[in-house]
């Protein structure tokens, strides 16, 4: 392979933390570590290995057409609330539905909103027809919808919020209920729209990473991530002795110091819809001074602290050929119930 040189750049920085001299960037900003193969590339995307999966409880469904029949409307709006959990093989998404919320009607807002909303809830906004029969023009999604999708999608990717894959997927639903003497017939229809962008992570060499208090945390046993049972995500920079320097997403030195890629903690597999996210927050994060990527297809550094391994593994990834801007996937289902 060969390697091409951008003009050099000097990068002088301040102390990083006690007892660690400043340091400088590489003047060389390719060719920066080893890109050789050292096993098969692993994609990355929400719905790479199959598409989310949709759980909603019956009692849901029935409190929904209670309140659609109660309506003087002949389209009722509402709301449904869950949760999204990723599944155990990290191979996909699961979303289970088991609350209903009617909504609110607030002046000035063409639209009902949530009369309440927990940390972590799943938000699913339903339309439903009580007046039946089905109709098969429905369309889940009006244009405004879309655009008010996209739009989300977008700031989420580009923004300072905490990390969630879920986040990265947005739905709503239609019902068509039908009912003959004591029998219930109910037409789900389901739309979601995600980022579509995939990304393929190649096994490489190991680099080796300047130990600071936080990668010494982050290879021992009781790291945070273990303690907290949660994810941990940050970026990586690089010293002129091409030694990774880890630093936290909420680092101000992300604002001044060219990045090289993302470090990863608390997920098993590097498929996991998580690590997915990290890569789009790396891509497309507004707060990020400076990327410096290894090659023409934006390939850029991952380092993963798995829960089921020692040490860290090492990926160089790159977002497809035909997805380098944020485009979207749209996903869609219909299902008819019998109750």
């Amino acid at each position: 392979m060969e390697f091409s040189y951008k003009a050099e750049s000097h990068w002088t920085q301040k102390p990083l933390e006690n007892g660690i001299t400043p340091f400088t960037f590489p003047k060389a900003k390719l060719a920066l570590w080893d890109p050789t193969p050292l096993g098969d590339v692993v994609s990355l995307q929400l719905a790479y290995y199959r598409n989310p999966k949709l759980r909603v409880l019956e009692k849901t469904l029935r409190l929904v057409h209670r309140h659609a029949k109660q309506s003087e409307n002949k389209i009722f709006s509402c709301f449904l609330v869950g949760s999204a959990v990723i599944d155990d093989d990290d191979e996909g998404i699961t979303l289970t539905i088991d609350r209903f919320d009617p909504g609110r009607e607030v002046s000035g807002h063409s639209d009902k909103i949530p009369t309440a909303l927990l940390p972590g809830d799943f938000l699913i906004p339903c339309t439903v027809d009580n007046q039946g029969p089905v109709s098969k023009r429905i369309n889940v999604y009006a244009s405004e919808d879309f655009s008010a999708a996209f739009k989300m999608l977008h700031h989420y990717c580009s923004s300072k919020e905490s990390i969630d894959s879920s986040k990265l997927l947005t739905m709503r639903g239609h019902i068509t209920c039908i009912e003959k003497l004591d029998n219930l017939t109910l037409e789900l229809r389901w739309a979601a729209v995600t980022v579509s962008i995939i990304f393929d992570a190649t096994p490489i060499n190991s680099i080796p990473i300047i130990p600071t208090a936080l990668a010494r945390n982050l290879s021992s046993p009781n790291n945070i991530a273990q303690i907290q049972g949660t994810h941990k995500f940050g970026y990586l920079t690089m010293d002129q002795t091409r030694k990774l320097l880890l630093i936290l997403e909420s680092d101000p030195k992300v604002l001044t110091l060219p990045l090289v890629g993302i470090w990863l903690s608390g997920v098993t597999h590097v498929h996991n819809p998580q690590v997915w996210a990290c890569c789009l927050r790396y891509l497309f994060s507004s707060s990020i001074h400076e990327r410096v990527f290894a090659t023409e297809q934006k390939s850029f550094l991952l380092v993963l602290y798995s829960l089921t391994h020692r040490q860290p593994e090492f990926y160089e990834c790159h977002p497809c050929s035909e997805h380098r801007k944020l485009d979207f996937q749209l996903l869609t289902s219909t299902e008819v119930l019998n109750l």
